[in-house]
């Protein structure tokens, strides 16, 4: 069990339940093993099967890990060859898409409902505004999709959620499509209906104990961040007096 207020505990709007509940963990190239095992725990609590996706240079991070992933997606640009003891999906290089892209494709075909992404934030910084365009663009396919990194937690969404969290810290709600409309209670400054425009619109809000987050229209992303670390006050030392 995870400590209360470490992590959000999340809770998707819009996963079909008739069924197996099926997710997905798509492992980067610049992930850290840390990361990967968090996502895969916030990832597993949301699904009765977990798939790990080793997304090219992401294949390292999981054997780093020790985990052997149930599928490869990539080009192989990043890896010095292609797995051949796992399944594996194998992209042109000559592409004018993203190896994320790909394996985001592959998710939707496997009727995925859950997404968990490690490594959002871990590569070069254009992969990493690719990362979060291209998560974006394609939510629309899952209930949601899910990125807890070094420095906070991500949640993109087309549908909503909610998440147990701890009073007074601080999140932001950023409109990812040009027509996002949502509502937002349990927090410092609650929405109703509230059309939010692509920029700064919903920086910077408090959490409350239990935030609940519906989309009307629209994709949204909701931005987590860790608890502020504590600075520890030292005493001054007095100098020792002259003998």
């Amino acid at each position: 069990m995870r400590a209360p207020g470490e992590r959000p505990q999340l809770e998707l709007r819009g996963l079909k339940k008739r069924g197996e509940v099926l997710a997905a963990v798509l492992a980067l190239e610049g992930s850290s093993r840390a990361e990967l095992k968090r996502t895969t725990a916030l990832t597993a609590m949301m699904a009765d099967r977990c798939l790990l996706v080793a997304v090219d240079g992401g294949l390292k991070t999981c054997r780093a890990s020790r985990r052997r992933p149930d599928l490869y997606v990539g080009d192989g640009d990043s890896t010095r060859k292609t797995p051949t003891d796992i399944p594996a999906i194998v992209l042109p290089r000559d592409k004018d898409f993203s190896d994320l892209a790909g394996a985001l494709a592959e998710m939707r075909s496997r009727k995925v409902q859950v997404v968990g992404v490690a490594g959002l934030t871990g590569g070069r910084l254009d992969h990493e505004w690719a990362n979060l365009l291209e998560l974006a663009s394609r939510c629309r396919s899952f209930a949601g999709i899910v990125a807890p990194t070094d420095r906070g937690t991500v949640v993109v969404t087309s549908h909503g959620c909610s998440a147990a969290t701890v009073r007074g810290r601080i999140f932001s709600l950023f409109a990812m499509s040009p027509t996002t409309t949502v509502s937002l209670t349990g927090t410092g400054w609650e929405l109703q209906r509230r059309r939010l425009r692509p920029g700064s619109h919903g920086l910077s809000n408090l959490t409350g104990t239990e935030l609940d987050l519906t989309v009307h229209t629209g994709v949204a992303a909701l931005v987590l961040l860790p608890p502020r670390r504590k600075r520890v006050r030292r005493r001054p030392v007095r100098p020792a007096e002259p003998r």
